[in-house]
């Protein structure tokens, strides 16, 4: 028996005995109700429920936005002059099948469904009052493609860094943890250039970073191997692509020489001297086999940071195996 037909035997099961318990022909009369109706009012009470608790985990994920409900099985969303109504319809189905476990499909209906609203937002809001938040964001080919826009499927503007690596252009909304990817729709939108929106999203990244009260690494020395950095985890790794992190190792290292760095996954970012080839050799395998180790991989390739800017490193660790196999001696079988 389907989860439907359980609740259609217990509504049915409720009202028999409601029924039984009758003292007269006039009393209690709300009890006589159709196996239909019972399951109609049962589905109304279910739907006003989703619909609140939808209400709730939107403004609970998203309080920039202002959500309320809607007439119908629906939101209505609201913030800097937009407002946009959100059917919750396609919902009732998954909903129905997820009883008790019902957030999670709320969560990604909401997903899908709010950056809709959020570019909405952008074209109405403009270029100069969202300059402040654009910053660039670092993903991969496959990250990257996820960035389209959910209701056009228009790619985000794309920048390479990198084989594998891009970084892209995106807002990100105060009070959230929310970024909405810039597309050409919304620069056409705005009518500037993507060259413009790139230029402000690293002046921003840039601005950030001069605002450090501390370095946004730490440095480890390995004795007898030399010194190995690594990204602090609560700092934005697009700082890789600036001069001046390149810059900032330098001093604190009192180096002139180029990086190699590893990046795995968004929360792991190390990275050692280019000239300290002992400590290279011994790392690349090390580095190799963190990335398959890690849920949501980035760049399974090293890169090296120069004055140049990034590229990929070129450099083969030598073989700690022979070339050849050792000769050896065959032994001699003696014939008696």
């Amino acid at each position: 028996m389907n989860l439907r037909n359980l609740i259609l035997a217990a509504l049915v099961g409720l009202t028999m005995a409601g029924c039984s318990k009758q003292t007269g022909p006039d009393s209690n009369t709300a009890v006589f109700k159709t196996a239909e109706q019972a399951t109609a009012a049962r589905k109304a009470k279910l739907l006003v429920d989703w619909q609140e608790m939808a209400a709730k985990i939107a403004n609970a994920e998203r309080p920039d936005i202002k959500t309320i409900k809607a007439p119908g099985f629906a939101l209505q969303m609201s913030a800097d002059g937009v407002t946009q109504t959100l059917d919750l319809t396609p919902l009732s189905e998954k909903l129905m099948d997820a009883m008790g476990k019902e957030r999670e499909p709320i969560r990604a209906y909401l997903a899908q469904k709010v950056p809709e609203f959020d570019r909405a937002r952008l074209k109405a809001l403009g270029f100069d009052r969202v300059k402040p938040m654009l910053y660039p964001y670092l993903a991969n080919t496959k990250q990257t493609t996820a960035l389209a826009a959910p209701d056009t499927g228009k790619a985000p503007i794309t920048n390479t860094v990198v084989l594998d690596l891009n970084w892209v252009p995106v807002a990100r909304w105060p009070g959230a943890a929310a970024r909405t990817a810039i597309d050409a729709d919304v620069v056409a939108a705005w009518r500037v250039s993507e060259a413009q929106v790139n230029a402000a999203a690293m002046a921003n990244l840039r601005a950030a970073f001069a605002q450090q009260t501390q370095l946004g690494f730490e440095t480890i020395d390995l004795p007898g191997l030399g010194r190995y950095g690594s990204l602090r985890s609560d700092v934005d790794p697009t700082i890789i692509l600036l001069p001046e992190f390149l810059a900032a190792v330098r001093k604190e290292w009192k180096t002139d020489s180029d990086l190699v760095i590893s990046f795995p996954s968004r929360t792991t970012v190390n990275f050692l001297e280019r000239k300290n080839e002992k400590l290279l050799n011994r790392m690349i395998p090390e580095w190799t086999k963190m990335y398959g180790t890690v849920t949501e991989p980035m760049v399974s390739t090293m890169i090296l940071v120069g004055d140049g800017g990034l590229s990929l490193l070129n450099y083969a660790a030598p073989s700690t195996r022979p070339a050849t196999a050792p000769a050896t001696k065959p032994r001699v079988h003696i014939v008696q």
